[in-house]
């Protein structure tokens, strides 16, 4: 009797690793200038995005957006600071983990960069996206008299994630082409060594 993996099991490990690998070379691995920068850059709009724009929604939500609330403008300051500060924590906890995984093959390191994958995915298909789409002029919650959704913001958010997906894409295709160069620079230092 063998005793295999079922293949949806076996798809979704492989998945997992194909995602571990990834993470790791885009993380920790050799890189261009191209693919420092489509790094850096989101990662500060994310900073921003955590610093400024959600203790910025705590702030309005909690003073007049959310009917039951209503608090008063100073205790509305104390929440956003609060998520300002919380957020700050969460930005140097997600550091942290991250370069404690590095080089490292435990399940729980692994998880770790299946998360960061998540936000990868997140800041580049949604959060960009959005702050392209609120600076074009669009808001989910319009002040009175303005229209939320104009087509302008639509199409900007649009065109930002078609970009978004067009990084990731180049991402793939960047990781494929180091580590085929490494997969062949190893095959030919093992030949060598085997041949001397």
């Amino acid at each position: 009797m063998s005793l295999t993996r079922p293949r949806s099991r076996a798809i979704g490990a492989n998945l997992i690793g194909q995602i571990d690998d990834f993470m790791s070379w885009l993380l920790f691995g050799h890189e261009t200038w191209l693919v420092a920068v489509l790094k850096g850059v989101p990662l500060f709009l994310y900073i921003y995005f955590l610093i400024a724009y959600v203790p910025n929604y705590v702030y309005y939500g909690f003073s007049q957006y959310i009917p039951f609330l209503k608090f008063t403008p100073e205790t509305a300051f104390i929440f956003a600071a609060a998520a300002a500060g919380g957020n700050f924590l969460v930005l140097i906890i997600l550091a942290l983990w991250t370069q404690a995984a590095r080089g490292r093959r435990s399940f729980a390191w692994i998880f770790i960069r299946i998360v960061d994958f998540g936000q990868l995915l997140f800041v580049y298909l949604v959060m960009i996206p959005y702050l392209a789409f609120n600076m074009a002029g669009g808001t989910f919650v319009p002040p009175e008299g303005t229209e939320a959704f104009p087509i302008q913001s639509l199409v900007f958010g649009a065109l930002v994630a078609l970009l978004g997906a067009a990084a990731l894409v180049f991402f793939a295709v960047e990781y494929r082409r180091v580590t085929r160069r490494e997969a062949r620079q190893a095959e030919a230092a093992s030949a060598a060594y085997q041949a001397g």
